[in-house]
């Protein structure tokens, strides 16, 4: 699959691959990345989504060699504008309003921003932190992402971070869009970024919340995984015009065990 580069005159450029829809499908697919190791920027969900016939739109985290959530290289936020231009350039291409997004952990905090700004009809997110500035702030594992992305990592940049996505959570004006998020009570990431954030989507008519405990479950990498087949039956639902509503549910074997 080619590599595709959106070009701006002298601002970011942002990095994207592009898939035409197989069948008749008019669904839009927008797939963000998360973490991942050794290398930071790859692409997400290259493999599992081969028998999706959706148009499908893999947006990259890379600027420079690292991520940066899709937002910000010292408190600019030149890369967000840059990822939502590409977003909605795409969007009117294709003359559709059949769209989705998908992402995990740091996908999928981007794919809950970037689903609720523009309105995107379903966002599917698993494990996002809503503490953006504090997951890249001073002593933790992604530091030196945190000091691209402000320049300077001080109290104000990290409470500034961390406002964005309950901010865009809260105050939008478009409260239509169905989401699920995929989380887990033994994510050890659960009680700081999940439970507190919560109370955000009460206006949210549309809103799933899928929670699984079970013994293939001990950390926060192993959620997603553990819901894919879900997932994937959310995406091909999607791409024939369903979007289900389950509501509050528990899957997995570990409830009801201390």
């Amino acid at each position: 699959m080619e590599d595709l580069i959106f070009k701006r005159g002298n601002k970011t450029p942002i990095h994207y691959r592009f898939k035409k829809s197989t069948r008749d499908c008019q669904n839009l697919l927008i797939v963000m990345s998360g973490f991942n190791i050794p290398d930071p920027t790859i692409y997400d969900f290259e493999n599992v989504l081969t028998h999706c016939d959706s148009h499908i739109l893999w947006i990259k985290d890379d600027f420079n060699g690292l991520p940066a959530y899709y937002l910000c290289n010292e408190m600019s936020f030149d890369i967000e504008a840059g990822v939502s231009s590409l977003i909605m350039g795409v969007t009117d291409y294709l003359k559709t309003n059949q769209v989705s997004i998908i992402g995990g952990s740091k996908g999928g905090s981007m794919a809950l921003y970037f689903g609720i700004k523009h309105n995107i009809k379903n966002i599917v997110t698993a494990v996002p932190q809503f503490n953006i500035g504090s997951y890249v702030s001073a002593g933790t594992y992604w530091e030196h992402v945190g000091k691209v992305m402000m320049g300077n990592i001080t109290d104000c940049n990290i409470a500034t971070l961390n406002g964005k996505l309950p901010a865009m959570v809260e105050h939008s004006k478009q409260k239509s869009s169905h989401i699920y998020l995929f989380t887990s009570p033994t994510d050890a990431q659960y009680p700081t970024e999940i439970l507190p954030h919560l109370p955000l989507f009460s206006s949210y008519k549309n809103f799933n919340l899928i929670e699984s405990k079970s013994s293939l479950i001990s950390e926060h990498s192993q959620v997603m995984g553990y819901n894919l087949r879900l997932i994937l039956s959310l995406i091909y639902q999607f791409e024939n015009g369903i979007s289900p509503f389950w509501g509050h549910i528990r899957n997995g074997n570990g409830w009801g065990k201390n």
